[in-house]
């Protein structure tokens, strides 16, 4: 509830909420880029070690970088 002096009961003004709440905005949005990224990572993941099961993926060698 907003007091007759213009401040939260927690003494945020309403600036300051609308400020904040701009912030937790942003952080959301990269909080839902990241978590799309790990869904997708762990999506190839579970692929990868379907097709291991399968003997569908094979090993191969990495060349020395000398």
């Amino acid at each position: 509830m907003i007091h007759s002096n213009g401040k939260e009961n927690d003494g945020m003004s309403f600036a300051e909420l609308v400020d904040e709440l701009k912030r937790m905005r942003v952080q959301m949005r990269y909080f839902r880029e990241i978590q799309k990224e790990s869904e997708l990572l762990d999506a190839e993941y579970y692929q990868i070690v379907r097709m291991q099961k399968k003997g569908e993926l094979t090993l191969f060698e990495v060349p020395d970088d000398s």
